[in-house]
């Protein structure tokens, strides 16, 4: 209104300006003209026009004044749960419900999830016992956001009441360890709930080296969860820095430590879902030669032969003479097999020779003989006596027993590697009997089996 107000006013001397300018004097003139009639009607509309404005814009300035008010009457209420969310997080929602993200398509389905500048219990109560999955996710979601320090603990306590599962429960400590280190570290080591490891994943996720501190000095009454606590802060240094991640599994695998394989396969599993399959294989190919290499590599096989089986298949070969490429070599030809049995043999046939050629056609061939046991047979009698091709009768042969025993031993039996024909034979056998006792017996009797290794290849059985 008082905008109005100081508008009529700079307009009333204007026209006093422009007016004595015209007449020579600073004196209002006692006669006007029509001319002028006109020209002060016209201005009184104007002045009429902003006073309206004014008087608009100063309700509008009011309703914003007495919205904020009820905002401020909103954190007041959240204090029935210790402390108010920072002012940050309170604009967050603001903008969320001037974005009109607060009334979303699925929340105009399933309700209305309840505002967190309104009150922190009922958003708890909201996101743990909703009917709807999805309300409780969104609902969880915002409370996340609400999350300070200084509300935390009465969150959990929040929480812990209302019975949150598994999933919320290592979500909110993983928040609260992000946000409150070491004292929700301390306050994880000493609760009776399982949620120290989460904690500590969530505070390596935000603060490194704090975290690793932490882990080099523990306390007495943790020092027994050292192992599940160094899964934990890899766990959350892949969230925030694979490259560091890597590093420390490195050292620790250098050191001895026996979880190292473990903790490589974490860091490579994120690394596939940051990164996707390909460039994780440039990631491991990047890695030392060894035992880890390998179990990087071998996490990532299957995801990237899903994703691309030739490309797959190109990168796997160039690592196919050494050892520790084995178990990747043998999931990409297990993976082509779903799809071309023959092809994935072909593959497997023309890498090095190595363990993972060996190991791929004895997955290849298990396989086959449940889709197409002849064309499988047919390619063996194809293949000329050689190491490969007795680790493809093997797998066959193991495959092959529970649906034709006899068979899957006789095939068992054309292995040319002593050592392996003679673990094929009870592996087979052990299957025979299983399936049918008194008929194992006959077959073990009649091939001259000794007592003792009938006994070896019975209680192998049961």
């Amino acid at each position: 209104m008082l905008w109005g107000i100081r508008q009529y006013h700079t307009l009333m001397m204007k026209e006093k300006i422009n007016h004595d300018a015209k007449a020579g004097t600073l004196e209002l003139p006692v006669k006007k003209t029509k001319s002028s009639f006109m020209i002060h009607g016209c201005w009184a509309i104007a002045v009429l026009l902003a006073f309206s404005f004014g008087l608009r814009r100063g309700d509008s300035l009011a309703g914003k004044k007495e919205g904020r008010g009820n905002g401020a009457n909103a954190t007041s209420a959240m204090t029935s749960m210790g402390e108010s969310a920072s002012e940050t997080r309170n604009n967050r929602s603001v903008d969320r419900e001037k974005n009109g993200m607060a009334d979303s398509k699925l929340e105009g389905l399933f309700g209305k999830v309840v505002s967190s500048s309104a009150s922190l219990e009922m958003l708890a109560a909201q996101a743990v016992k909703d009917s709807n999955p999805i309300t409780r996710r969104l609902a969880f979601s915002r409370l996340l956001e609400a999350l300070t320090p200084e509300n935390a603990e009465a969150i959990r306590a929040q929480l812990l009441s209302l019975g949150a599962d598994g999933e919320q429960w290592q979500e909110f400590h993983y928040s609260w360890g992000a946000i409150s280190g070491k004292v929700a570290f301390e306050h994880a080591m000493n609760s009776k709930e399982p949620d120290l490891a989460a904690t500590m994943t969530g505070w390596a996720a935000a603060n490194p080296s704090e975290a690793l501190a932490m882990l080099n000095n523990l306390p007495e009454g943790v020092t027994g969860q050292r192992d599940e606590l160094t899964a934990s802060i890899v766990s959350g240094l892949s969230h925030r820095d694979p490259a560091m991640a890597t590093d420390l599994v490195l050292k620790l695998g250098k050191e001895g430590n026996g979880n190292a394989g473990k903790l490589m396969e974490i860091v490579a599993k994120e690394t596939i879902r940051s990164l996707g399959a390909e460039q994780a294989s440039v990631w491991a190919e990047a890695l030392p030669d060894g035992p880890l290499k390998g179990t990087a590599m071998s996490r990532i096989a299957d995801s990237y032969a899903r994703a691309n089986l030739a490309s797959a298949a190109q990168w796997a070969a160039r690592f196919a003479d050494k050892d520790y490429a084995a178990n990747s070599i043998a999931q990409i030809g297990g993976r082509w097999a779903e799809k071309d049995p023959a092809a994935a043999a072909d593959w497997l046939g023309n890498l090095p020779d190595g363990r993972g050629q060996k190991d791929g056609l004895n997955r290849v061939f298990s396989d086959w003989e449940d889709t197409d046991p002849a064309a499988a047979g047919k390619y063996l009698l194809a293949m000329p006596y050689s190491a490969k091709r007795d680790s493809a009768i093997s797998g066959f042969a193991m495959g092959y027993a529970w649906q034709n025993p006899q068979l899957s031993l006789g095939w068992a039996q054309d292995i040319q590697d002593p050592a392996l024909r003679q673990s094929s034979v009870n592996r087979a056998a052990q299957i025979y009997f299983q399936r049918d006792p008194q008929a194992a017996r006959a077959w073990m009797d009649s091939n001259g089996m000794s007592a003792e290794a009938q006994q070896k290849i019975i209680s192998g059985g049961r």
